[in-house]
């Protein structure tokens, strides 16, 4: 099991002059600490326009910086909006942080699903599978030919060109999709793909969809795959806290979860998890349950340090590579998320160093 550290950089009201800057900087700050503590990733989503929810619309800058203050610990983007972006400046951003970093970028990737985020940059919620299936065959042409000999496909004809930098892993880094749909499971194996889903869905939620990517991404179709180098990883973001008290741990944890899932009154909160029922379904189904059954169920990963490994164990045993904390949520602070990355690193993570 590996274990990785996720934000979406969110800022809750009410604001002060400072809460941008110390968001950015905290965010830094947090990843360094996360490296130290033994943590294996850092992923950061690209997120536009959603006040509150997301504030890191460039995250290519902010993990350049991080790996400016880091020497190991794995940088991704989770996900890169590939419709969003013409495929040549997604190269040359993914290329930049390889290089930047020595070789240390994960490239995830996606097709964004928010229809006031696409449409607010010009894009196309309907076109954007086949947008982004087009998207990343060239961009990984791009990252393993020298001189790009040029792509031509119903949404893009691109010229041949040099494409600089180049990644230092060749013939490309890591690549992952998020699965906001257990339906996304099965399509990321067969196109060699990594994973990295929600506790949202429990484990028992998630099982099946866990064994169909392992099927698909064992046995390929050439005619599905697209990956030059297989990305067999899985991996689950979850909403969490953790202290030496498990009652605060649990209720803490439980609480950025709820906010996080839409009880909130930030003012995007209502076209958020379009495809997957809508804000109000995703929040429906997290307050049936108590803050004590949204830890036993593993949809909020929360408590002592000793309730956290039985949740990850369980997320482990239907096949899960990587858990990653998702601490930075809701009103949570910046010391509190500092003392969750200690005690993971002090308390967890040794437990599953096998």
């Amino acid at each position: 099991m590996k274990f990785g550290l996720m934000t979406q950089i969110q800022m809750p009201r009410p604001w002060t002059e400072r809460t941008e800057r110390d968001g950015f900087h905290n965010c830094i700050t947090q990843a360094v600490a996360a490296e130290a503590a033994g943590f294996d990733h850092f992923w950061i989503t690209e997120q536009h326009f959603f006040i509150e929810i997301g504030h890191c619309s460039c995250p290519e800058m902010v993990l350049a910086a991080i790996a400016q203050r880091t020497s190991r610990i794995r940088l991704g983007f989770s996900v890169v909006l590939l419709p969003l972006h013409n495929p040549f400046n997604v190269a040359e951003r993914v290329g930049t942080l390889d290089v930047l970093s020595d070789g240390r970028a994960e490239f995830g990737i996606g097709r964004g699903t928010s229809r006031y985020v696409v449409e607010g940059l010009g894009g196309d919620t309907e076109k954007g599978r086949g947008q982004s299936k087009e998207s990343i065959e060239a961009v990984l042409r791009m990252m393993e030919n020298e001189v790009f000999p040029g792509f031509r496909g119903e949404h893009y004809d691109l010229p041949s060109r040099h494409v600089v930098p180049r990644v230092l892993q060749r013939p490309h880094p890591p690549v992952w999709v998020a699965a906001s749909t257990l339906e996304t499971w099965s399509r990321a194996g067969h196109q060699g793909f990594g994973c990295i889903g929600v506790t949202r869905n429990t484990p028992a939620e998630t099982a099946a969809s866990i064994a169909a990517y392992r099927e698909a991404i064992r046995a390929p179709d050439p005619a599905q795959r697209v990956a030059r180098v297989v990305n067999e990883q899985t991996g689950v973001f979850a909403i969490g806290a953790v202290h030496q008290d498990d009652r605060i741990g649990r209720d803490k944890a439980c609480a950025a979860a709820r906010w996080y899932y839409g009880e909130n009154d930030a003012e995007l909160n209502k076209v958020r998890f379009q495809t997957d029922g809508g804000v109000g379904r995703i929040n429906d189904k997290i307050g049936r349950r108590s803050n004590d059954e949204l830890i036993e169920d593993a949809m909020a990963i929360g408590g002592n340090p000793d309730t956290v490994c039985r949740q990850v164990e369980r997320w482990a045993s239907i096949g899960i590579d990587q858990m990653i904390f998702f601490l930075q949520a809701g009103h949570a602070t910046h010391d509190e998320v500092l003392r969750s990355i200690d005690l993971i690193g002090e308390k967890v993570i040794p437990r599953f160093a096998n």
